[in-house]
C-alpha cells in the first residue's frame, strides 16, 4: 500500500486550520508539529506526559487535546476529538478513520466510507 492523505480543519481557541494529515497505521496519537501546536493554542492534556512505544523505543511525550473534521465527501459527520503529540509531520491514526466509519481503499489509496452493510468493522485492513 503506498502514502494516503486525508484533509482535516483542526480547532484550536488561537486559530483553525486545514491539515493534510498522512494516514499513519501505526500511530497511538494524532501528530502535529509543536509549533502548530503552540499556534493552534492547544490545551496540554492534564498531566500530560504520555509514554509511547516508538521504533526508536519508549519516549514520553506532552500531549494536547484536539478536536477537528475529517473532510471527505459524505452527508454524515467526521468530527473528532482526540489526543495530539508533538511529530514532524502531520499524522492521524488509523483508529481515528475506523471510529468516523472511514477506511483506505488499498487500490485508490483514498479514504472512503465503510458500506452500512459490512460487518467486519474494525478492522478494516482489505
Amino acid at each position: 500500500m503506498g502514502r494516503t492523505f486525508v484533509d482535516a480543519i483542526i480547532y484550536g481557541p488561537s486559530d483553525t486550520r486545514r491539515y493534510s494529515f498522512f494516514v499513519d497505521t501505526g500511530a497511538a496519537p494524532m501528530g502535529l508539529t509543536i509549533e502548530e501546536i503552540e499556534a493552534l493554542g492547544l490545551p496540554m492534556v492534564p498531566d500530560g506526559q504520555t509514554r509511547f512505544l516508538t521504533a526508536t523505543g519508549v519516549v514520553e511525550l506532552d500531549t494536547y487535546s484536539i478536536t477537528g473534521w475529517v473532510i471527505v465527501d459524505r452527508p454524515t459527520g467526521n468530527g473528532f476529538t482526540a489526543m495530539v503529540a508533538p511529530a514532524p509531520i502531520p499524522l492521524i491514526d488509523y483508529e481515528r478513520l475506523q471510529n468516523m466509519r472511514l477506511r483506505v481503499n488499498p487500490v485508490s489509496e483514498q479514504v472512503e466510507d465503510v458500506p452500512d452493510d459490512e460487518v467486519n468493522y474494525p478492522p478494516y485492513f482489505l
